[in-house]
């Protein structure tokens, strides 16, 4: 009977043990497609060096303090593109949308009222909702204690951007391991498999890229990985351009820019109609990023992060000096 249940016991572990590896070891995630798509970071990591920002240079300044208030989602947060403006001795507060909330209609007597005493708002928002973004905002009549409790100073370290191996990962979803192996295996077998993937996914899309290695590091660079919503969503138009003027009313007595940062597919992938971001710059709203990224992904390799949805280390900079430009105009 003993023999029995060691014989059992060892065929069960002989079967277990590789599961149990692969599940342990092709579940590390870095990049925010790579974790949500359950692609590996070995095939879509970047691998080229990013440049190393002095930590004393990642920080936000209290509000009362600053000469810039900027208020942003996950591209402002690091503070990677701020930290251009700071070694140039500039203040900058950094908030995002959701410590503020809307740009209502008293806005302006809030932010005065709180301690600010900056000239400069930079307004950021990533494409895929800014539409909906601006048009909460448009709707907000008023909000009280809109700048209570939010955070005094902030810092920040930036990840690096380097090629990352499968290393253990006991936090993962136990069956993460084997849809990222499945995902690898099939891609490399088939170049045609993302046809299948994008037709069952709602987290990300896998596309060819045209001389994607020219603008990739990543090991798999003939294809590009993109967030799903970034399909889904219309075009910014002249409706949100509008929408923008009516807002800039609202904070008048300030000196007011609108960064709309391009979804990553609209630089590499999607043919977009690029009236909005032209008007945007010729109106002087703020910068043309849809074409100023464009000219820059033929210079700067990996300027979008291969394994996630946001600019790498070397392209926040680069964004960063842009801005840097326009404010010392």
């Amino acid at each position: 009977m003993i023999k029995r249940t060691v014989i059992i016991t060892s065929l069960v572990w002989l079967i277990l043990s590789p599961l149990i590896w692969i599940s342990l070891h092709f579940n590390t995630y870095s990049g925010d497609l790579t974790r949500i798509g359950q692609w590996r970071e070995t095939d879509f990591g970047g691998r080229i060096s990013q440049e190393t920002i002095p930590p004393a240079n990642l920080i936000s300044s209290p509000l009362n303090q600053a000469d810039i208030l900027v208020i942003g989602d996950s591209f402002s947060d690091p503070l990677i593109w701020q930290s251009v403006l700071v070694e140039q001795g500039w203040k900058v507060s950094t908030l995002s949308w959701s410590d503020v909330g809307d740009l209502c209609e008293n806005f302006s007597s809030t932010l005065k009222s709180s301690g600010f005493k900056g000239r400069h708002i930079i307004f950021e928002s990533v494409e895929r909702v800014t539409s909906r973004q601006l048009n909460r905002s448009l709707n907000c009549r008023a909000k009280v204690n809109q700048f209570n409790n939010i955070p005094i100073k902030l810092t920040r370290q930036p990840a690096t951007q380097t090629e990352l191996g499968d290393t253990l990962n006991i936090q993962g979803q136990f069956w993460a391991g084997f849809k990222t192996l499945y995902h690898s295996v099939a891609l490399r077998t088939s170049d045609q498999y993302y046809l299948f993937h994008n037709w069952k996914s709602k987290s990300t899309q896998l596309h060819p890229i045209s001389n994607g290695c020219e603008y990739f590091s990543h090991r798999l660079c003939k294809f590009g990985l993109f967030f799903f919503e970034d399909y889904h969503q219309p075009e910014l138009n002249n409706d949100d351009l509008t929408i923008i003027h009516e807002l800039n009313k609202r904070v008048d007595v300030y000196k007011v820019m609108w960064l709309i940062i391009p979804n990553k597919s609209s630089i590499y992938q999607r043919e977009i109609n690029e009236d909005f971001w032209m008007r945007l710059d010729q109106e002087q709203l703020g910068p043309n990023l849809l074409g100023f990224f464009k000219k820059q992904k033929e210079m700067t390799k990996d300027l979008y992060a291969p394994n996630d949805s946001h600019l790498s280390i070397n392209g926040y900079r680069k964004l960063g000096h842009l801005i840097s430009q326009r404010l010392n105009k």
